[in-house]
C-alpha cells in the first residue's frame, strides 16, 4: 500500500472522526507491504477497555510509541474508531526506514510508523459502525521528555493542541457524554492535553482517568487549569522551541544545521 493508501484505511469518508487524523506522519511512508496482520503484545487482553454498552465514551490515548497504535487497533477490533492524531514527522525526508540508516531523531517513530502500517492491513476486515465512539491516538514521548536535542539530532518534538480534537458540542452531538483518559497509569493529565480536556470539562463533558492495565472502573478527573490557559497567544507561545516540518507538523533540523 502507498502511504496514502494508509492514510485512507485509518480516516475512512463514512467516520466524521476521520477529519481529526492528522496526515503528517503518512505524508512520509513509501509502499508498503505489511504480510499479516498488526502484532499485538501478549498482554492486551489485560488491557482496560470500555465494556461494549459504553458507547457513550470517547477516548484520549496517551500511551508511548508503538503502544498507542496498538491499543488503537485493538480498539478497532472491539468496535471503536482509532484516530492517531500524531503531529510530528518522523524524518527529513519522504522515506521514514532513514530512520534505521544511522541518523538520530529526538523522538523515535519507527515502530510506530511500522504499527500503522500494519493496522492499516486490519482496519479493512473490521466492523466499524459510522456512528462508533472514536479513540484518539496520542504518542507519549511527543516532547521527548521536554529535552531539546543537540544541533545533530532531528528535532521532531510536537505537542498536541485544542484545535486537533473536536468541540464538546460535537462530541455531545454524536452521543458522547465522556472522554476517559488511558495512560500506562492513571494519573494526571500532560500540560499540553490539560488544555484539551479542561474545555470539554467546562462544557460539561465527563473526564475520567484509567491506567492500561487498571481493573478497577475509571476515576473522575478535575482537570488542572495549565498556565496560558484561553490566551490568544497560547499556541504561538507553546510552539516556542519547537520546529516546523517540510511535511507539515513538527520536525527540522535544529539551527537550520539540515543534519550536517
Amino acid at each position: 500500500m502507498t502511504g496514502e493508501e494508509i492514510y485512507e484505511r485509518w480516516s475512512p469518508a463514512e467516520s466524521i472522526w476521520s477529519q481529526w487524523v492528522i496526515p503528517v506522519a503518512f505524508a512520509q511512508m513509501q509502499p508498503f507491504s505489511a504480510g499479516g496482520h498488526a502484532t499485538l503484545v501478549n498482554s492486551e487482553r489485560e488491557w482496560w477497555f470500555p465494556e461494549e454498552g459504553e458507547r457513550n465514551f470517547a477516548l484520549v490515548v496517551d500511551l508511548p510509541g508503538k503502544l498507542a497504535i496498538e491499543y488503537g487497533i485493538a480498539a478497532a477490533k472491539r468496535g471503536m474508531r482509532p484516530v492517531p492524531v500524531i503531529d510530528g514527522s518522523p524524518f527529513p525526508s519522504e522515506d521514514w526506514r532513514d530512520l534505521a540508516r544511522g541518523f538520530k531523531v529526538a523522538v523515535e517513530m519507527g515502530e510506530l510508523m511500522n504499527e500503522l502500517c500494519r493496522g492499516a492491513e486490519v482496519l479493512s476486515e473490521c466492523r466499524i459502525a459510522a456512528n462508533a465512539p472514536p479513540a484518539f491516538l496520542l504518542d507519549a514521548n511527543r516532547d521527548n521528555a521536554g529535552v531539546p536535542p543537540t544541533v545533530d539530532v532531528f528535532d521532531n518534538r510536537w505537542k498536541t493542541f485544542p484545535q486537533d480534537y473536536p468541540s464538546a458540542r460535537l462530541l455531545r452531538e454524536r452521543g458522547i457524554q465522556g472522554v476517559i483518559v488511558i495512560r500506562e497509569k492513571a494519573g494526571d493529565a500532560r500540560e499540553d492535553l490539560q488544555h484539551v480536556l479542561l474545555r470539554w470539562q467546562e462544557a460539561g463533558i465527563d473526564i475520567q482517568a484509567q491506567g492500561l492495565l487498571d481493573t478497577s472502573k475509571p476515576r473522575t478527573m478535575r482537570i488542572a487549569r495549565p498556565s496560558w490557559y484561553r490566551a490568544s497567544w497560547y499556541r504561538a507561545l507553546a510552539m516556542m522551541g519547537l520546529r516546523r516540518g517540510v511535511f507539515g507538523g513538527f520536525g527540522n533540523w535544529p539551527h537550520g544545521t539540515g543534519g550536517g
